[in-house]
């Protein structure tokens, strides 16, 4: 079964809205930075694994980098902050390129799934009942959709990028019941 690419993109954007806090701490030159930046490796490192994504290994040879650091002179904790902030930069440059492509994926299908409602909402075909259960709605459209010979064309290129659940989730999200 392929990736839900929403799985993806909202955890790979949960570990980059991190790193605020942790450039915020360097700025401050907080002692904790560095212990900090390495629990956030080792959490983008797990995030990235369960996501069966082979650029797990990059956070882990980072996180092994900072954890084995000897300072060359007496600026100790300069040269910490100095490692920890290259550390980061490096590893927010490698998540953004492993969250880019999947935001691309997101953005183009939804832009997709939005096209489908339009010509939905013009159809009449569909009044949502409060009292049915919304998933079993939401799969009706879509199924219309799928079957439908104007629309089988963009429910297969939707499919092509994602996987049916993650098709229920944007629907979900960007569906006007009011527009039916």
């Amino acid at each position: 079964m392929r990736k839900s690419i929403t799985k993806i993109t909202n955890q790979l954007k949960t570990q980059l809205n991190e790193i605020h806090e942790l450039a915020n701490q360097i700025e401050k030159k907080n002692t904790q930075s560095t212990k900090n930046i390495r629990d956030w490796l080792l959490a983008t490192e797990e995030v990235l694994k369960a996501l069966n994504l082979p650029e797990s290994s990059k956070f882990a040879v980072k996180r092994a980098m900072l954890s084995s650091f000897i300072p060359n002179s007496r600026n100790k904790k300069k040269e910490l902050l100095q490692l920890g902030a290259s550390t980061l930069t490096e590893a927010q440059q490698d998540l953004w390129e492993v969250y880019t492509p999947y935001a691309t994926i997101l953005d183009n299908s939804t832009t997709l799934i939005e096209q489908l409602l339009a010509v939905i909402y013009q159809t009449k075909q569909f009044k949502y009942d409060t009292n049915e259960d919304f998933t079993q709605f939401l799969e009706q459209v879509w199924r219309f959709c799928c079957n439908h010979e104007q629309l089988k064309g963009i429910s297969s290129q939707i499919l092509s990028m994602i996987n049916q659940s993650d098709v229920l989730i944007i629907m979900a999200e960007k569906i006007a019941i009011e527009s039916l």
